[in-house]
């Protein structure tokens, strides 16, 4: 059922508009897995960290780690690049509830239902997926906002850590974010593009 869903999602935001992804993935069923690596862990990276509770969140590297490598034994099963990143996701939340389970967050994990913890997984997996389109698109931009760009969604800064990293005011940044915006608007979709702006806002 999960991996239905994520299917869903994932054909409904262009799960595989990225060549990079593509290309990654190719080599990566003939047992290349360097450049596979690279392209997903970030991502499935700060993807996690959002589903840990803040005490488990030092546990999000193994968690990627192990769900990359799990693919890996079985990706002669894949049918396709959606099914992979599927898998992925599958092994993520799988991962996630286990940990919460083990960690003596018993008391955490009833505290919020199965359901609750089903909505902010669905939710993060979207909002993921954007991110994704997003990337996607980063390509096409000037070499100062592809910089902004994978500082605000992969890496998932301030916007005050941006200004301290590029050592500019803080009003300074917002307006690259603006900019920033109207770029994007000439290639995302109305739904990439809804949350960039929500994400931009911040």
């Amino acid at each position: 059922m999960i991996y239905n869903e994520l299917r869903l999602v994932g054909n409904a935001l262009g799960m595989n508009k990225g060549n990079r992804y593509q290309d990654a993935y190719e080599q990566f069923l003939q047992g290349e897995i360097d450049l596979f690596y690279k392209e997903v862990y970030p991502t499935l990276l700060v993807f996690t960290r959002r589903l840990l509770p803040s005490t488990l969140v030092y546990l999000a590297e193994d968690c990627v780690q192990d769900s990359i490598f799990k693919l890996y034994r079985q990706r002669s099963e894949m049918s396709s690049p959606e099914r992979a990143k599927s898998f992925l996701y599958v092994c993520i939340h799988n991962a996630v509830v286990s940990y919460i389970r083990k960690d003596n967050s018993r008391q955490h994990f009833i505290s919020q239902d199965n359901d609750s913890f089903e909505d902010d997984f669905s939710v993060e997996l979207i909002r993921q997926e954007t991110i994704d389109e997003l990337m996607g698109a980063v390509d096409r931009l000037p070499d100062d906002m592809r910089q902004l760009c994978m500082m605000i969604f992969r890496e998932g800064l301030k916007t005050s850590e941006i200004a301290q990293q590029l050592n500019m005011t803080e009003s300074g940044v917002k307006k690259k974010k603006r900019r920033l915006l109207d770029l994007l608007r000439k290639s995302l979709s109305p739904e990439a593009l809804f949350f960039a702006s929500i994400i931009l806002s911040n």
